[in-house]
């Protein structure tokens, strides 16, 4: 008996030490479990996947979706894949002249591991093709499978999203840019003087938008069908709210670049779904080299005719690094979107330390607290710019807000966590600073109404909802003022979410 007791109170310590060691301390706190698990690269993608994030406010929708489900859909709708270039084509195939259909191929797992390499940059570094190119032709391959699978790539998107934890995202796409751009080709009214007013004033881009609101009507059914929205067993992606960005495609002609930013404002100024205005493809492209500050003024100056998308400007600039083109052309894209088009947001921003008078462009961002969206994994594989070559860190020294996110998820087969992770693996992050990332993504987002927080990096709220427990019901003093403003209510689910995932530690 004596012996067995003896065993007994050896053993109970040791169950209790392997327990610990097992599962988080219940004194512990959600900041301390993630201190504990930094350089547990498991553990660590485990809480940051669970860990609510606030949104996500740069991701192409095309760009989102995985190659493999691009090839399933290709196969359903009776599409070919060119076994020259893996490039996705409609009908009619030719399986003689190596266009087969891609039902014929696609459960042949050779040929189907070259596409999905073809359309995204896996495998990439073992090819001797760069990153750059590889990411970018990606667009053209699968582009013949995007039309009439939108609301499937969105049912996708929102329902990744959502498993982690993310709740709100502001997708890109050129919807109705295509008409835009045959307006522009054709209209000789974009080389005449008076030019901004017979764009606003042209028929054929009042149609565009007409068709644009259409299409996006149907996009967003054939999402809420897909994922079962309107049913008593919705998919989770039905509680991601989701708003759309109006790009333009920069790399055309002027006349047809101008015909898509009338299209592209019209549809942020009347249509509550639009947010935002974008300009897309490389901006290294030699159209993009020539007319930048072009480009810039033509924003300027149509934002004068729609006040309200002129405060919703986001443009990808500054995605450019040394090398990649000359000294000169490094000098001031940021700065032209900021001071010439009024961008209230960054997308990319490497280049910000080649620019001229960076430190004061800088100063101003973080004054106006113009935020810069950052995408780590895109800038490594497009521009082999990542740790410490990256401003990720000089921005938060300025107190510049910053904001992750993924550009391309299916193009560079990662997901919002993985950003997070890299970035609390690259720069170190403490917990404050994922609650400083995840709020910014409400906060600096497009959201009609006021913000929840007077200060976000300290996180104080406004005072009508300062003493109020997130998750429980609000004072009548801040329901009304949530009541008044969709960011709001986003913003305060999301502390309800924080709240709920802390309380797990």
């Amino acid at each position: 008996m004596k012996r067995c007791r003896m065993f007994t109170h050896f053993f109970v310590p040791l169950v209790l030490v392997f327990a610990a060691a097992a599962a988080p301390a219940r004194a512990e706190s959600a900041a301390g479990y993630f201190e504990r698990v930094k350089d547990q690269p498991l553990l660590l993608r485990e809480f940051l996947y669970r860990f609510p994030k606030g949104g996500e406010l740069h991701t192409h929708l095309d760009g989102a979706a995985y190659a493999e489900n691009y090839i399933n859909w290709a196969a359903s709708d009776g599409k070919c894949i060119d076994l020259s270039t893996y490039t996705i084509s409609p009908p009619p195939c030719d399986t003689e002249a190596q266009r087969p259909p891609m039902a014929d191929i696609q459960f042949n797992a050779k040929v189907v591991n070259r596409i999905i390499d073809a359309l995204s940059v896996r495998n990439y570094a073992r090819r001797p093709l760069s990153g750059h190119s590889q990411a970018f032709a990606t667009f053209g391959r699968f582009a013949n499978a995007v039309p009439g699978r939108e609301g499937y790539i969105l049912a996708e998107v929102t329902e990744r999203a959502a498993r982690q934890n993310n709740h709100y995202l502001e997708l890109i796409y050129v919807t109705g840019m295509p008409a835009a751009i045959a307006v522009g080709a054709s209209e000789d009214a974009f080389k005449q003087t008076d030019a901004v007013a017979r764009w606003l004033e042209n028929p054929d881009l009042q149609q565009a938008f007409a068709d644009a609101v259409a299409t996006t009507d149907v996009m967003e059914q054939q999402w809420r069908d897909v994922a079962r929205c309107d049913t008593p067993d919705p998919a989770t992606g039905c509680e991601v709210t989701v708003r759309h960005i109006s790009a333009v495609i920069r790399t055309l002609p002027r006349e047809m670049v101008a015909a898509q930013t009338v299209l592209a404002f019209m549809l942020v100024e009347h249509d509550p779904r639009y947010v935002g205005v974008n300009f897309v493809a490389p901006e290294d492209h030699p159209i993009v080299l020539r007319d930048y500050a072009w480009q810039m003024q033509l924003i300027a100056q149509l934002a004068q005719h729609f006040p309200h998308a002129a405060r919703h400007i986001t443009l990808h600039a500054g995605e450019l690094a040394p090398g990649l083109v000359p000294p000169e052309a490094l000098l001031g894209n940021i700065g032209k979107a900021v001071n010439i088009a009024g961008a209230r947001r960054i997308g990319h921003g490497t280049s910000i330390v080649h620019e001229q008078g960076h430190h004061k462009l800088l100063q101003k961002m973080a004054d106006q607290q113009i935020l810069v969206e950052i995408n780590l994994s895109s800038n490594d594989i497009i521009l082999g710019v990542a740790g410490d070559e990256h401003p990720f860190d000089l921005y938060r020294q300025y107190g510049v807000p910053l904001a992750l996110s993924t550009d391309d998820e299916g193009v560079f087969r990662i997901d919002l966590t993985h950003e997070y992770q890299r970035a609390v693996v690259d720069y170190d992050l403490g917990y404050a600073d994922l609650l400083w990332l995840s709020r910014n993504a409400l906060a600096y987002s497009y959201l009609p109404g006021e913000n929840l927080f007077t200060d976000v990096t300290e996180g104080r709220r406004v005072k009508a909802c300062r003493k109020d427990q997130p998750g429980a019901a609000p004072s009548d003093n801040c329901g009304a003022f949530l009541d008044n403003s969709e960011k709001a209510r986003l913003q305060w689910q999301l502390e309800a979410r924080l709240q709920a995932f802390e309380a797990r530690y």
